[in-house]
């Protein structure tokens, strides 16, 4: 029998979402990134969904540090929900009627792998403090045994949030060739010294408690106090202090004991729930070993990060938070940057959450619209741009299309919701990314199968090297930024050639407004009241002119703009929009 027909059960049985149950592949051992080798392996799993005929739809979810593989559905052994049964199932961002879906407890933990509570074949006694160093590297390598188990070649995704994210990126640079696609989420690249001090402080309170026996526990009364402590830090660095506020504030507990050493608030109550729960479902020995395992891991080996991904071949969608304070903005943020130079087609999106870092968790609806979106670009036979574009198409936009030559490179600063960039694949078949700061547009794009990317354009361009792209556009963004002659700068110095289009100040209309009514203009070119405008600087055509000759820009072609008509003469009176492609 043939290794693909030996598991055709158990792959078959996933499609059911309620009444799962884990299921265990055991393997004879584990080559460690320590030079220690752990034998025998058993990894637990569940799966969803059915295997398609080419085997080419696989999602792999990989679970965060208290995790383990029941991800959805009602567990016919437990009768919990899962962990993400909000992301998972029929019609859910992993559609469970479309993709094979499976999630498998990690090596070193105490939900049915190998960890330091299985039992030593050696000794016949729990491993405790003698189970080996594991690393990030090690789950993943357990991880692609059991995808070989199942007979997948090659996964469609991979997703996960915190420490799932640290495994999707290792994924990524340690075997590019077997992932499609990648979705981290609220994770990073490495631990900051203040996130390896939380991990520690945890650590510390375990073998702290006296029942902690360095290790050797088992069989007796468990680190519970220690145990209990660690997660009540966890959990309040899982939130935000908005979150907090609106699900606490400085509300009393009914069973109060004011000015004794109880819980007398309701935060505190919550904390202690918490923490004494996890007692009963967690290993102590399990949290030491995976979040050392954490901190240890460094997805650019010491080197500088983009050249990690060098290899990486994978489509890849970064997801963060804002009020994520634990995994907070900039490491999501150095992921893509790193991405980008390193050549690999990477989106990234900022959701606009107060839940902290459990926001991975809870803002299904925002996480369902990208992902969703995303895999079908992905999973897309031909191409992976919908070109849902209204027609006929601005002249505005015309022009710039034409401009571009077949087969460029674009990078399109202040992108919106895509259609400029899905109109230049479309008709000139070019590799586009943009830059967009609404996240609302930034769904639109995703929803395209766009790459972008959810920043500021006055930050810079850090993420990309000199003269990476044929073009960048400028449309209508320019005098929306506060920092326009770095902006250029910037665009000039990634780009070969640059197009800039902007409402121009100086048409007649505006002139007429301002003379005759002594107020800001308000025209079609610039439909916006002076409280409400977008625009932080308004120039003419004869501003843009004149800044160019200060600064050497030389304007290789000028394309003027009325309505619906190209204006040939006195441009700067009659043109509503100035067109100009520049270059140093």
């Amino acid at each position: 029998m043939s290794l693909k027909q030996s598991h055709a059960a158990d792959i078959k049985d996933g499609n059911n979402i309620n009444g799962t149950r884990t299921k265990f592949y055991t393997f004879d051992f584990l080559d460690l990134e320590s030079g220690d080798k752990l034998s025998p392996v058993t990894i637990a799993y569940e799966t969803y969904g059915k295997l398609n005929e080419h085997r080419d739809n696989a999602v792999l979810i990989c679970h965060a540090l208290t995790g383990d593989a029941h991800v959805a559905g009602i567990s016919s052994e437990t009768e919990k929900v899962g962990w993400w049964d909000s992301m998972i199932g029929p019609g859910k961002a992993f559609d469970t009627d479309r993709y094979f879906v499976f999630c498998s407890n990690v090596i070193g933990g105490c939900k049915g792998s190998t960890g330091p509570s299985s039992m030593n074949p050696i000794t016949g006694k729990p491993y405790g403090p003698d189970f080996p160093v594991i690393t990030i590297g090690d789950m993943v390598n357990a991880q692609v045994k059991l995808v070989e188990y199942l007979g997948i070649d090659k996964l469609l995704s991979i997703a996960g949030g915190s420490m799932g994210g640290m495994q999707v990126l290792e994924w990524m640079v340690s075997h590019p060739g077997r992932v499609r696609s990648a979705i981290p989420i609220s994770t990073a690249a490495r631990h900051s010294p203040q996130q390896i001090a939380f991990n520690e402080v945890g650590r510390q309170a375990i073998m702290a408690d006296p029942n902690w026996k360095d290790g050797n526990f088992y069989g007796s009364s468990v680190p519970g106090r220690g145990l209990s402590v660690a997660r009540m830090l966890g959990h309040i660095t899982y939130m935000s202090d908005i979150s907090m506020q609106e699900k606490f504030g400085r509300r009393f507990r009914d069973n109060r004991q004011p000015f004794k050493f109880t819980a007398d608030f309701e935060v505190e109550g919550y904390l202690l729930h918490r923490g004494l729960s996890f007692i009963e479902r967690f290993d102590a020995n399990s949290y030491l070993f995976i979040t050392k395992a954490i901190d240890h891991f460094d997805v650019s080996r010491g080197n500088k990060m983009h050249e990690a991904f060098k290899k990486t071949t994978a489509k890849v969608l970064v997801i963060a938070f804002k009020s994520d304070w634990l995994y907070p903005l900039y490491q999501s943020e150095a992921i893509v940057k790193a991405c980008k130079l390193a050549g690999v087609d990477a989106t990234y999106c900022v959701v606009d959450s107060t839940y902290g870092h459990d926001a991975f968790l809870i803002e299904t609806e925002e996480e369902t619209h990208l992902i969703k979106h995303y895999l079908e670009g992905v999973s897309r036979e031909n191409g992976t741009v919908v070109f849902d574009i209204d027609y006929p198409v601005s002249l505005n936009h015309r022009v710039i299309v034409d401009m571009v030559r077949p087969g460029s490179t674009v990078l399109d600063l202040g992108c919106g919701d895509g259609t400029l960039l899905s109109l230049l694949m479309q008709e000139k078949n070019a590799r586009d990314q943009g830059i967009e700061k609404d996240e609302k547009a930034i769904y639109k794009c995703v929803a395209r199968g766009l790459s972008v990317f959810h920043g500021d354009l006055d930050i810079g361009l850090t993420e990309y090297g000199d003269n990476s792209f044929d073009y960048v556009i400028l449309n209508e963004s320019l005098q929306q930024v506060a920092l326009p002659d770095r902006v250029l700068a910037e665009a000039l110095r990634v780009s070969k050639e640059v197009i800039v289009g902007f409402p121009n100040f100086g048409h007649i209309a505006s002139r007429s407004h301002m003379f005759f009514k002594g107020k800001s203009p308000v025209t079609s070119s610039l439909p916006y009241e002076w409280y409400n405008t977008p625009n932080l600087h308004f120039l003419s055509i004869s501003d843009f002119i004149e800044y160019c000759k200060k600064r050497n820009i030389e304007i290789t072609k000028s394309i003027f703009i009325g309505k619906n008509r190209t204006i040939k003469n006195f441009p700067n009176l009659f043109a509503e929009i100035g067109l100009f492609l520049i270059t140093k």
